[in-house]
This record gives structure tokens, sequence and C-alpha cells, in this order.
């Protein structure tokens, strides 16, 4: 399939109009040859003398033959996209000295041999991207000393020659994602001293020989992802001086060595997502004070050590979200302050320290999401002025005293927030409200017993004679109290003023059938601010 920058390419040419007369299937604009004729079965004789770009696009050709573009050598730039390519012969690009690009992506040849690629002195940048190369001589690259970018991405090798990358020394841009390497061979990088990218991702590496990039001290991106790795030797980073990012989500790693990463004090970002972690080695991210982003999610973390994240003074983004953890130390993010977006969403957190929060003044996206937190502790986000996106949903909140504080701060920035999707989990009768939609005086506590020894109303569905686990500390004060029957059917809440809120369970007559209600009760409600009798006349027949 074509790409979407080469149509838009091609596109602007057209757009431009044909400069001179042109091969056949093909179209010229000054320097530039465009063919994408599908029936184009041949290199044309008559390309322009003068031109330095050709690009030919799902042509039908299959061989190149010696020496093919002899008679453009003013070549700078030569491109085969989705072509029917599959055969060369011997210095199919002869006689093009000046060549500083050549691309060959999307075709079906599966070897190549050095000679193809002979006289070709000045080639800086060479991309055989998603063709079906197997396997690479040792010397295929041999003539091109001079290169500083390799694209081999999305072929089938799946093992390289050790010294097949001897001859360049001055390759910055290595990129092997995508294929099928299983290992790789330890001195097979060494001659790489001005790297500066390697991609390996996407392939089947389940291990890494301890030097294997001992000599790359200019490299500054390596990407690891999408292996099968399941550990690192310790050392496996230590002569990566330079290096600012490093990919190693979606593999097997299940532990990591503690000083793995100590050499990487130029890292801004590390992403370990999609790993089996289940803990975090003290000190494992210590000497990284210039790191910005770190992603942790996707494991199997069920504690974070309270030192974790010391020292980390530049992090401004750390993701924790899809582990197991069930518990933060209060002085985790201490030295953090210069967070702005923290994940903790999809674990299984039930409470939070009140002080969590206090040292990060610039934090501006929260997650809670998917957890089991019931409530927020007072004044949790009292030091967090700029934060305005909190994602809450997927918790079972308790619309109760408790939630006071969260509800009060949600009213408080509702200008701030959009589809705060945070529903009551109980009591009962509030199931399924939207937490800011709620009013204050339905947010009430019972008591566990009052002076009088009733028990207090239900939160939520128990069976008769069930015990209750009511966080309640002391008596409710005189200024809100809570009226309740026995029973836990009908509650009342009042404060000095008066009675604001009233709720009442309705249990069908019996033998009636349909919805039909008792026309009338009576009921005497007590707390520990006295008692009251309600009356209640209500009629409501079903169909």
């Amino acid at each position: 399939m074509l790409p979407r920058a080469w149509l838009l390419w091609a596109s602007l040419l057209l757009l431009a109009g044909p400069a001179q007369a042109c091969p056949v299937g093909c179209d010229c604009f000054v320097q530039e040859v465009f063919c994408s004729d599908e029936e184009l079965a041949a290199i044309p004789p008559d390309i322009p003398p003068h031109a330095t770009n050709i690009i030919f696009v799902e042509t039908s050709f299959t061989t190149l033959g010696t020496r093919a573009f002899s008679g453009s050598p003013n070549l700078t730039k030569l491109v085969f996209l989705n072509t029917q390519l599959c055969h060369f012969g011997p210095e199919a690009f002869g006689g093009l000295p000046g060549l500083e690009d050549l691309e060959i992506t999307g075709s079906a040849f599966s070897n190549l041999s050095a000679d193809i690629f002979s006289g070709l002195g000045l080639l800086g940048k060479f991309t055989l991207n998603f063709n079906k190369l197997e396997a690479l001589p040792e010397d295929l690259f041999m003539h091109l000393s001079a290169l500083e970018s390799l694209q081999l991405q999305g072929n089938r090798l799946q093992t390289l020659p050790e010294r097949l990358f001897r001859p360049l020394t001055q390759l910055k841009s290595l990129d092997l994602a995508q294929n099928r390497l299983a290992q790789l061979p330890e001195g097979l990088f060494h001659p790489l001293t001005s790297l500066q990218s390697l991609k390996l991702s996407n392939n089947a590496l389940s291990g890494l020989p301890q030097a294997v990039f001992g000599r790359l001290g200019s490299l500054r991106e390596l990407f690891l992802d999408s292996n099968a790795l399941s550990e690192l030797p310790p050392a496996v980073f230590s002569r990566l001086l330079s290096l600012e990012t490093l990919w190693l989500q979606r593999n097997a790693l299940g532990h990591l060595p503690p000083t793995v990463f100590s050499a990487l004090g130029n890292l801004t970002f590390l992403n370990l997502q999609g790993n089996t972690l289940r803990t975090l080695p003290a000190g494992l991210f210590a000497l990284m004070p210039h790191l910005a982003g770190l992603s942790l999610s996707h494991n199997q973390l069920d504690t974070v050590p309270e030192d974790a994240f010391a020292n980390l003074s530049s992090l401004t983004s750390l993701t924790l979200s899809h582990n197991a953890i069930t518990h933060l130390p209060a002085s985790i993010f201490r030295d953090l302050g210069e967070l702005v977006k923290l994940y903790l969403g999809s674990n299984n957190l039930t409470a939070l320290h009140p002080a969590l929060f206090q040292n990060l003044s610039k934090l501006e996206l929260l997650s809670l999401s998917r957890n089991q937190l019931t409530t927020l502790p007072q004044g949790i986000f009292d030091t967090n002025d700029n934060l305005f996106n909190v994602a809450l949903h997927g918790n079972p909140w308790q619309c109760d005293c408790h939630l006071a504080y969260l509800f009060s701060w949600l009213r408080q920035y509702s200008d701030r927030f959009f589809n705060i999707q945070t529903y009551c989990a109980g009591p009962a009768y509030l199931k399924g409200q939207v937490v800011p939609a709620l009013q204050e005086e339905q947010l009430v506590c019972p008591v566990a017993r009052d002076r009088f020894g009733f028990l207090a109303p239900g939160l939520d569905d128990r069976e008769p004679g069930a015990s209750w686990d009511l966080a309640v500390e002391g008596e409710v004060a005189p200024s809100r109290c809570t009226y309740s029957n026995p029973e836990g059917t009908v509650m009342l809440a009042c404060d000095e003023a008066r009675c604001r809120w009233l709720h009442l369970q309705l249990s069908p007559r019996q033998g009636s059938p349909g919805l039909a209600y008792n026309a009338s009760a009576e009921w005497d409600l007590r707390s520990g601010c006295g008692s009251v009798r309600v009356t209640v006349s209500i009629q409501a027949l079903g169909p």
C-alpha cells in the first residue's frame, strides 16, 4: 500500500504540471521523474539525463539489469515503492556515483548480494523496508561506508552475521524492527560507534548478550519493545551514557536488576509498560535526575516502595495504571515537584493518605478511575491548584457524610470538569446518582447506635440480623441529626433550623396485586438528638 506521504508528494507534482517530454508511463517535473504506470514493464530508456530524483510506484517490471540507470548519471535519489522488483543484476546501480538516497520498499526479493551496490560511495540513506529478506550476506555493505541511515524494517530476518555492519562506522540510524530476530551476536553493533538511534522493536528476542551495546556511546534512543525479553543482564546498558529514551514495553520482564539503569544519567523517558513486574528494586531509578516520563502500567505491581521515585525531580509524567496496587505510602510522591500527569487508574486502591498529593503543586491530570475507593480524605486536593482533569469513574463511592469533601471540591471547581462520571455505589437509595448532582443534605451518616439503643439504617442491602460496620466516630453532632427507625426503612436528616431530607422505603402490601402500598403509616424515629414522629399517607396502585 502506498504511504500517504508519497501520495501527497505525487499529487503536488501532478498539480505542478509536466515541464517537458517524458517517458511513456511517467511524469517529469524539472529534475524529478515520477513513474506510476502498472503496465510499465521495464526501466524507460529515455529518462531525461539531467534528472536527479526518480520514483517508481506500483510498476510491473521485475528485473533491474546491470547499470540500469547509466543514462542518468546525475541521480541523487532513487525510490521503488510497491513494485514487482525481485531480481538484480551485478552493479545494478553502477554508474551512479552521486546517488545519496536509495529506497526499495514493498517488493518481493528475498536475498541480495554486495556486487549489486558497488560504486555507491556517497550513498547516505539506504531503505529496504517491508520486503521479504530472509538473510543478509556478511559483505552486503562493504561498498557503502558512507551510510548514515539504514532501514531494514518489516522483513523476515532471523539472524544477522556478526561482521555485517563492520564497514558502517558513520551510521547514525539503524532500524531492524518487525523482523524475526531471536538472538543478536555480541559483537554485531560494535563497529557502530556513531549510532544514535537503534530500533529492534517487534522481534523475537528472548535475551541480550551482556556487551551487545557496549560500544554505542553515542546512542540516544533504543527501542527493545514488543520482544520476548524475560531478563536483562545487569550491565547491558552500562555504556549507554548518552541514552535519552529507552523503550522496553510489551516484553516478559518479571524482575529487574537493581543497577540495570544506574548508568543512564541522561535518560529522559523510560517505558516498562506491559511486562510482568511484581516489585521494584530499591534505588532502581535513583540515578536518573533528568527522567521526565516513566511508564509502569500493565504490570503486576501490588506494592510500590516508599523511595521508588526518590530524586526524580524532573519527572513530569508517571503512569502506574493497570496494576494491582492496594496501598501507596504517604510520601511516595514527595520529590515529584514537577509532576504534571499522574495515572493511578485500574488498581486496587481502597484508601488514600490525606498528604499523598501534597507536594504536587504542578499536577494537572490525575486518574483514579477503576479502583476500590469509597471516599477521599479531607483536604487531599487542597495544594493542587492546577488540577483540572480528574478521572474518578469506576469506584464504589459511598455517598454519605465522609464524601462531603469530594462533593464540595467537585462543586467548587465544576467549571474545570466535563462529563465527570462519579456515581454513587451506596447507600442503596442513592445508587447510580451522580455525585456533583446531589444535595448536600443527602450526604448523611447514620450513627452506629444512638442513646436509645436503636440500630442505624443500612446503607446497602443486608440480610436481616446482619451486623453493621460503620466508620463513624462518636455521636452525630447536635447541628446535624439523622433520625431513623430500627428497621432502617425510614431516615430523616435535620439540622438546627429544620429537617430537609426524608428517605422512605416503601414495601408492597401483602396479598395485593401489582404495586399497591399502604395508604398511611406512622413512625417514631430516634437518634442522639432526640425523637420525632413522622406520619406519611401515600396511595399508589399499579395497573
